[in-house]
C-alpha cells in the first residue's frame, strides 16, 4: 500500500497468504473466547450485586427486620468473588494471548514496520498452547476481583449492616 502523502510503501512481509489468514483467524478466536469469559465475570458480578439489593430490602424493610440477610449474603458474595476469581484466570489466559498477537504481530503490520516472524513471541505463543498455563495464580486473580468489583460490594455490606444496627439497636429478646 502506498502513503499518498509521503510515496513511501509499507515494507513487503515474509508472511505466507494462509499463515496470515490462519494468524487472523486465531486472533479473532481469541478476542471472541476473551469477550465470552468477561461476559461471565460481569454475569457473576452482577448476581453479587442483585442479592446484595435482597439482602438490603430484608434487612431494612422494616423495623423489627434482623440485619442476619447482611450476615448471609456477605458468605454468599464472597462464594461469589471466589467464582469469578477462578473465571478471571480463564479470561486472563485469552485475554494475554489476544494481546500477544495484537503488541507482536498487528501492531508492526498497522505501524508500517516489518514484523518479526522471527522473534520470542512466536515460540511462545506457541508454547502456551502446547502446555497451557494460567497466567496468575488465584491469589493474584481474587485480589484483583476485590480491587475491582467486590470491595465496594462488600464495603455496602458492611455499612448497610452497622447502619442497621445503629438505626435500630433492640437488643436481642429470645
Amino acid at each position: 500500500m502506498a502513503d499518498k502523502g509521503s510515496g513511501k510503501r509499507w515494507p513487503s512481509q515474509d508472511i505466507d497468504a494462509d499463515v496470515l489468514g490462519a494468524l487472523a483467524h486465531l486472533y479473532r478466536g481469541k478476542v471472541y473466547r476473551s469477550t465470552h469469559w468477561h461476559n461471565r465475570l460481569d454475569n457473576s458480578t452482577n448476581w453479587a450485586v442483585v442479592t446484595t439489593g435482597i439482602a438490603l430490602s430484608a434487612t431494612y424493610s422494616n423495623v423489627n427486620a434482623s440485619p442476619l440477610p447482611m450476615i448471609l449474603v456477605g458468605f454468599l458474595v464472597s462464594f461469589f468473588l471466589v467464582f469469578e476469581a477462578r473465571r478471571y484466570r480463564y479470561y486472563n489466559l485469552f485475554r494475554a494471548r489476544a494481546r500477544l498477537l495484537e503488541a507482536k504481530f498487528y501492531a508492526p503490520m498497522l505501524s508500517g514496520a516489518k514484523v518479526d516472524v522471527d522473534g520470542q513471541w512466536g515460540p511462545l505463543l506457541a508454547d502456551d498452547y502446547r502446555t497451557p498455563h494460567y497466567h496468575i495464580s488465584f491469589i493474584r486473580a481474587v485480589g484483583r476481583r476485590l480491587r475491582s468489583n467486590y470491595s465496594w460490594i462488600l464495603a455496602i455490606q458492611a455499612v448497610a449492616y452497622y447502619g442497621k444496627l445503629a438505626i435500630h439497636p433492640v437488643p436481642l429478646t429470645n
